[in-house]
């Protein structure tokens, strides 16, 4: 088990500086950031006495205390007497943050090899080389040398540490975050498999999303993944898909990419999600994050918008997806809130004039109906008899409220991103809004997918 990583009860940073140019001081200054974290932090450097107001030390074996994690910032051709004096320490974890290794050549490649087997005879687990490093946001640490995630129950192992970085600025506009967060660059020895059996017994780790480009051990990582995915969803999103892909990929991480087309069928045999693509992946995120999983597929679709509708069930057939009949009693208990030209058929146009009142009332109707499962609250926001911009989120959202969120509600509101005071209500309600046809179907198979997994419906 590798929880030591994420739980240090003290830290090394060897490489450590005042320079606020380097990584090595990024590190530290990350670190140090939560005063009251409760991991001691050690700084070791060759030039400093002081960094920050801490003592330096000239080297790891100087430290009084013993060591739970070393983070390695040393440029590549000093690191072997590093890893020497990581031994001596008997620390139990680095993280190898410097890069020039098998990404490189393959000089490097015999060099991580070296480095893995002499660690490997200690004992000492590495992560890394070529990462940005680790965080535990449950903790308040932050060992890496990017922004912190915003907190919440999502757990990310990535390959590629940049990726993490742009994925937390999604995180954050979505209202959604962290847990845990672990870069495995190169992977020379703490893999997937390591991270996802932590993740697995974390109880703060409710989601678990992995950004891949290379995969070794490939029947032991589906072996877990099968594992997991019935008590938490595990969202991928692989990079490396094409020959320019895999190319960039080899001169990532230094690895061969693996083959596409053959890991996504394993992992939908496997009951993953596997993402086409970035906007996908963030989509499943916030999906999993927000919505409970439904009793059934059948759906309710109202709108102000004829063609946002029409936009939607055309995703929704791409999906497999099903729009339920509306029913006589359903009719019947919605006619009191429409005016005579609505044909009441789902979807369910109510035509431009329809306002916070016309959509609470209908939005809770088919909540309340028994004979739908998932409800699709569609807005076109309208330039005309002064209604405010927010009003049928208001009414929307009051509805799903009032009926204690038991079914998903899926907003659809139809390009309306630059509506601050949208985005600003989503926040305090906390919940989510998809602003495009493909998002709000996509996340409707991802339930849908998830009810048939967990009830055994389905094998995928």
């Amino acid at each position: 088990m590798v929880s030591f990583f994420f739980f240090p009860r003290t830290i090394a940073v060897i490489g450590a500086t005042s320079n606020p140019k380097k990584f090595g001081n990024a590190v530290t200054i990350n670190i140090l950031r939560n005063k009251y974290l409760q991991s001691e932090l050690f700084l070791v450097s060759h030039k400093s006495q002081e960094i920050m107001g801490l003592k330096s030390y000239k080297s790891i074996l100087e430290i009084p205390e013993d060591i739970d994690i070393a983070i390695i910032l040393v440029p590549a051709r000093v690191i072997d007497q590093i890893i020497d004096q990581c031994i001596e320490k008997k620390v139990k974890g680095i993280i190898i943050i410097t890069a020039g290794f098998g990404e490189i050549n393959e000089e490097g490649k015999k060099k991580e090899y070296k480095i893995n087997a002499k660690c490997k005879k200690a004992g000492i687990r590495i992560m890394g080389p070529n990462c940005v490093g680790i965080q535990n946001l449950d903790i308040g640490l932050n060992a890496s040398f990017i922004q912190a995630a915003p907190p919440g129950y999502i757990s990310m192992i990535s390959q590629s540490g940049s990726f993490g970085c742009a994925s937390f600025y999604a995180m954050e506009r979505e209202y959604i975050g962290c847990s845990k967060f672990a870069n495995i660059g190169n992977n020379i020895d703490v893999s997937f498999n390591d991270i996802l059996e932590f993740f697995y017994s974390d109880q703060n780790t409710q989601i678990i999303s992995i950004y891949m480009e290379t995969l070794e051990n490939g029947r032991e990582f589906l072996n877990y993944i099968k594992k997991i995915v019935f008590e938490k969803p595990i969202v991928v999103l692989k990079g490396g898909k094409t020959s320019l892909g895999m190319k960039a990929a080899s001169s990532h991480t230094g690895s061969l990419a693996t083959n596409y087309k053959m890991l996504k069928t394993s992992l939908k045999q496997a009951g993953a999600v596997l993402c086409e693509n970035s906007n996908d992946f963030i989509t499943a995120l916030k999906t999993f994050s927000y919505f409970p999983i439904p009793k059934g597929e059948r759906i309710g679709v109202l709108t102000n918008s004829g063609g946002s509708s029409v936009l939607f069930s055309d995703k929704a057939e791409e999906f497999n997806l099903k729009l339920t009949e509306f029913s006589e009693e359903f009719k019947e208990s919605i006619s009191p809130y429409l005016i005579p030209l609505v044909k009441k058929v789902n979807p369910l146009d109510m035509i431009g004039g329809a306002d916070e009142i016309t959509y609470y009332n209908i939005t809770k109707i088919m909540l309340e109906d028994p004979n739908i499962d998932i409800v699709v609250a569609c807005v076109v926001i309208p330039p005309f008899l002064e209604m405010k911009s927010d009003e049928h989120y208001r009414g929307i959202i009051r509805a799903w409220n009032d009926t204690e969120r038991e079914k998903p509600l899926i907003p659809l509101m139809m390009f309306a991103e630059e509506f601050k005071v949208l985005r600003e209500l989503s926040r305090r309600e906390k919940t989510t809004i998809f602003f495009s046809p493909h998002d709000a179907a996509f996340a409707i198979k991802l339930l849908c997918d998830r009810m048939k997994l967990i009830n055994g419906l389905e094998r995928f």
